[in-house]
């Protein structure tokens, strides 16, 4: 296998001599690469592919994100993707989520609102991408990571299975990841 740096619209190859495969085409006989990244050259299957340099960044079944909540309904938090946990690039794509109140917890959940709350920085575990983003709560890892106080908006401190404000004094319940104020986000 051969293997250089190609950008868009270079000539990879020729068709008489191989195929075009993932990034690249067939123009007027001519194989052009559609990525900045890396040709190679398959002798054996002989066939031409570019892989990118800098990959998109799409959802897929099983990744970790993080997500802030924009609204909370009687059976559903909605919220807004920020990332994918351990990739620097941002969403491609899709960005708008939510999580039902059947995925919030492994326990039963009366109300979503006793759970999370708007604003609330959340880690959650992507379930479903088509035709909508789902995303679930359920296992330990998952849940919030940063509250805010609903009274004086200041960060909360976890005191148990529950959050204390120290400046009000206020004490409010959520759906808590098992890591939760050690995210520096």
């Amino acid at each position: 296998m051969t293997k250089r740096t190609v950008v868009p619209g270079e000539e990879v190859a020729v068709a008489e001599e191989y195929m075009p495969d993932a990034g690249t085409y067939e123009y007027d006989g001519k194989i052009l690469s559609t990525l900045a990244g890396e040709l190679e050259l398959d002798k054996d299957k002989m066939v031409a592919r570019v892989s990118a340099a800098n990959p998109m960044n799409l959802l897929k079944v099983g990744d970790s994100v993080f997500c802030r909540v924009t609204d909370v309904r009687a059976a559903m938090a909605i919220c807004e993707i920020l990332g994918t946990e351990g990739k620097e690039r941002g969403i491609t794509g899709e960005t708008s989520a939510t999580i039902h109140i059947s995925k919030l917890s492994s326990e039963y959940v009366q109300e979503v609102g006793r759970e999370m709350r708007p604003n609330d920085l959340v880690r959650a575990k992507v379930i479903q991408t088509s035709p909508s983003v789902q995303l679930s709560t359920q296992e330990p890892h998952f849940g919030v990571v940063k509250a805010l106080c609903r009274k004086c908006r200041a960060p909360m401190a976890r005191q148990g299975k529950s959050l204390r404000c120290e400046p009000c004094e206020r004490v409010e319940n959520r759906k808590l990841a098992d890591d939760y104020g050690d995210i520096d986000f």
